[in-house]
Order: structure tokens, then C-alpha cells, then sequence
């Protein structure tokens, strides 16, 4: 398949290797699924219990009884091995949401119920998060605190200050955070957000930004192999893996703003109710949102769920029961792809993005067209790139200016996102909305110009 394309419905693309089972490396799978279990909560956090005979005996008798996509699902993803089948399934506070969450591409574990205990403490503030013990409150667990872990003091302050003050928590788990990429969400949240966390403000939907090696087990597999970050719904988690960990500054803020917007999208429709129903089936209702897209081209269409989607003896990442998808301007996201796909067969790659049907219809890329949580997302990145382009353009002869912002599209921002042109929302009418939603600040421009084009700034104008 073409690598341009592979962004291209992403959900479709999981519950085909779901069905088609874990094929890729699997000679130390049960053991990474082992040790992905260490960093639920926090880099080398505290084990869960391990199953007692009483537990793998009742395990193997609800796996018998189970419907047969669950059955088939699970022993795909460890076979043969209980232990891990009782870890999936456990409930240990028997509030209806499993302890863990499972990849449906090769079985790594992820938090699951914020509360695994039930005692009313959040996972990473419990210092014993697998028994229920409310005299066990910390205000961060010792393990999860950077103050206590020998991070550089501006690290730590910055975590410190996002929990305090925002209820936002730097976590590390399986990879470690970099002072650039604490910088970055700082940036991200206080600045161009400061609309919703100016004086003490709070997302609903943003509890934890954490960072792992990789979306998947395997950190080379080639479906997650390129993934930046992602944002985790029934946790309220954004998780960053190593291409964002290791990225440029400007990049991390762009992909800190798009992540982030998948936040914004779920707060238009959060609830106890609706967040309950992600938590527990993966299904999410987002009457408010298909409302506001509507306004952008993007409608709904209903379709009979697949019943094989719907999980009870587990809880898959990514499967979900969803009810409709959606068209933009009446067509399908596939039929836009096929329509790109040709432009790209007939211009070629360097000319795609900036071919003039691209360009008038304001779109920025592949992605984008995947359905209206990705293409609002994308402009919000390219909401900010242009503004912090914009802010330069007194600083700069008109040549430099020009070569500037075509060095920032064509050597920066492509070489993260081959096919991604933050240009191209030009007078897009979505871009008018962003700006009287999320204004910005024209000393945060300013900043964010300097600080994250500050390079380019010298070479081209200055």
C-alpha cells in the first residue's frame, strides 16, 4: 500500500489485523506484554497482584463461555497463556471497567479503570494503587514525582505546576520525557490554550500526558511505527512515543496543539454518562460535535454496528461499536482518498500538496480528509504555524519572508508530515472560527515565533 495513504482510516485498518490475528514478531510477546504491565501508572510502577489459582480457574471457564470473537480475539493475542488472559478480563473493584486496557495489536496492556481500587484515589496519586487503602494518599505518587527522581528543577516545576494548577500530569512510563518536550506542552497548554486553562483552568477530557516508546508492543512495527502521540478517550490520556519524543520543538508544539484538539472535540460533549459509555463499551456519542462539523461540510451517516465490535470479556484499545461514520461534502473518506491518490499519480509528489485543487478547497492533506476529528485537528496546527509566520512578516524583506515560510513548509514541517501543508487553510472558514475560539495572544506569537522559529528567524531575516 502506499505510505501516503496509510493514515487513511485507521480504525478500519485495526479491527482488519484484529480479525486477520497478531501476525508480526511473536517470540517474546508474552514477555513484552509482561513488561508493559511495570509502566501502567508510571516507569517502573508497582506490579499488579498476580493471579491466584481461584482466579486463572474462574478465567478459563468465563474464556470458554464467552462469545467466540471474544474467545478468538484473546487466545490471538496470548495464546496459551492464562495469566495474562486473567489480567485482561480483572475487575478488582468490580465497578463494571476492567483494570487494564488491551492493544488489539499484539496485547499491550494499558490503564484501564482510573481507580483500579475503588478508594477514590487516582491511579498515579495512590501510593497503593492495587489495594483499596485511603490512608495511602499522596499528593503524587513517589515514583511518578520528578522532584523525587533527580529531574532538572525546570522539568519538575513545569510538572508540578500543570498539576497543580490544571490537573494535568507529566507522566513517564515506558520512555522518558526531555526537557524540550516538557517545554513544549507547557507552551501548548498555557499559550495557545490559554483561552481554556487561563486562572486555574481545567479540561475535563486531559487528566495525563505520559510518554512510551511506542503506540504498539513492538516499537518497529510498522502499523505504529511512525505515530507521534495519541490521545486515549475512556482515560483522558494523551500519550507521546519516541518520533514525538525525539522531535523538533516545532513539531512537538504542532503535534501538542492537534492532540490537544482531540480533547477540545470530546469536552463539546462530556458528561459522566457519555464518559462512562467510553469507558466501559468504547462508544462515544458526539451529538455536539457532529453538530458543529455539520457547518463545515462534514455530515453523519448511520450504519448497522457490527456485532463483532462489541466486547464484554475485555476491553480492546481500538475496536469499537460505532453506529455511523461520516462524509465530507458527500463523499466518503475512501472516495476522497481514491480522488487524491489521483491527483498524486498525475502531478507527482512534489507538486501534490500545492496542486490548485488541493489549495482552493483548503486541504491540507491526507489525514485530514480521514474524518472531521482529524481535519479539525490539523487546522489548529495550521491555525498557530500561520500565525507565527504571520508575526514575522515585518521582520523580514519580502523575499525573506517568503523563503523563510517555504523553508519552514518544505524543510521542517515535511520532513516530520510528507503530506501535510499547513499553507493550504489559507482562508479556509474554519480558520475564522479557531481564531475567535483560541485568540491568541500577540506577546505568545511573538514568543512562539522566536522560541520555536528562532533558527530560521536567523538565516532568513535577521
Amino acid at each position: 500500500m502506499d505510505k501516503r495513504l496509510l493514515p487513511i482510516l485507521p480504525t478500519l485498518l485495526l479491527m482488519a489485523a484484529l480479525q486477520a490475528g497478531c501476525d508480526g514478531p511473536v517470540d517474546d510477546s508474552n514477555q513484552l506484554q509482561r513488561e508493559s504491565l511495570r509502566n501502567i501508572y508510571y516507569q517502573n510502577g508497582p506490579q499488579p497482584p498476580a493471579p491466584g489459582d481461584d482466579e486463572l480457574a474462574r478465567t478459563e471457564a468465563v474464556v470458554n463461555d464467552a462469545q467466540p470473537w471474544e474467545r478468538a480475539a484473546l487466545r490471538e493475542l496470548y495464546p496459551g497463556d492464562v495469566e495474562l488472559w486473567a489480567y485482561a478480563i480483572r475487575d478488582t473493584d468490580g465497578d463494571g471497567v476492567h483494570d487494564f486496557r488491551v492493544s488489539d495489536y499484539f496485547g499491550r496492556f494499558l490503564e484501564g479503570d482510573t481507580d483500579v481500587d475503588g478508594d477514590g484515589i487516582d491511579n498515579v496519586l495512590d501510593a497503593q494503587p492495587f489495594a483499596a487503602n485511603a490512608s495511602g494518599r499522596t499528593r503524587l505518587a513517589a515514583g511518578a514525582d520528578w522532584a523525587a527522581n533527580g529531574k532538572p528543577e525546570p522539568m519538575a516545576a513545569i510538572q508540578r505546576e500543570l498539576l497543580e494548577q490544571h490537573r494535568v500530569l507529566l507522566v513517564e512510563r515506558s520512555a522518558g520525557f526531555t526537557p524540550a518536550l516538557a517545554r513544549s506542552v507547557k507552551d501548548v497548554l498555557t499559550r495557545i490554550y490559554r483561552s481554556i486553562f487561563a486562572e486555574n483552568g481545567t479540561l475535563s477530557t486531559l487528566r495525563i500526558i505520559s510518554t512510551e516508546e511506542a503506540s504498539l508492543l513492538y516499537a518497529d512495527a510498522e502499523e505504529g511505527s511512525g505515530d507521534f502521540a495519541q490521545v486515549l478517550a475512556a482515560t483522558q490520556t494523551m500519550e507521546v512515543y519516541r518520533p514525538g519524543i525525539d522531535a523538533p520543538p516545532v513539531i512537538q508544539l504542532g503535534f501538542l496543539i492537534h492532540e490537544i484538539g482531540h480533547n477540545v472535540q470530546f469536552e463539546m460533549d462530556f458528561d459522566s454518562r457519555r464518559q462512562d459509555e467510553i469507558m466501559r463499551r468504547n462508544v462515544f456519542v458526539a451529538e455536539h460535535f457532529n453538530d458543529f462539523v455539520s457547518s463545515y461540510g462534514w455530515t453523519t451517516v448511520d450504519y448497522e454496528p457490527d456485532p463483532e465490535a462489541e466486547f464484554n470479556l475485555f476491553r480492546p484499545q481500538y475496536v469499537s461499536p460505532d453506529a455511523y461514520g461520516y462524509l465530507y461534502h458527500d463523499e466518503t473518506p475512501e472516495e476522497w482518498a481514491m480522488w487524491l491518490a489521483d491527483i498524486y499519480d498525475e502531478v507527482g509528489e512534489d507538486d501534490y500538496l500545492t496542486d490548485p485543487r488541493l489549495v482552493e478547497l483548503h486541504l491540507l492533506g491526507d489525514y485530514s480528509l480521514s474524518g472531521p476529528w482529524e481535519w479539525y485537528s490539523d487546522h489548529l496546527i495550521a491555525y498557530v504555524y500561520l500565525a507565527m509566520i504571520d508575526s514575522l512578516r515585518d521582520d523580514c524583506a519580502d523575499s525573506e519572508w517568503d523563503a523563510l515560510r517555504h523553508s519552514f513548509q518544505e524543510d521542517v514541517v515535511r520532513a516530520a508530515w510528507p503530506y501535510f501543508r499547513f499553507e493550504n487553510a489559507r482562508g479556509a472558514p474554519i480558520q475564522a472560527h479557531l481564531a475567535e475560539t483560541f485568540p491568541l495572544d500577540s506577546a505568545d506569537v511573538e514568543y512562539l515565533a522566536g522560541h520555536y522559529l528562532g533558527d530560521l528567524i536567523t538565516q532568513y531575516c535577521r
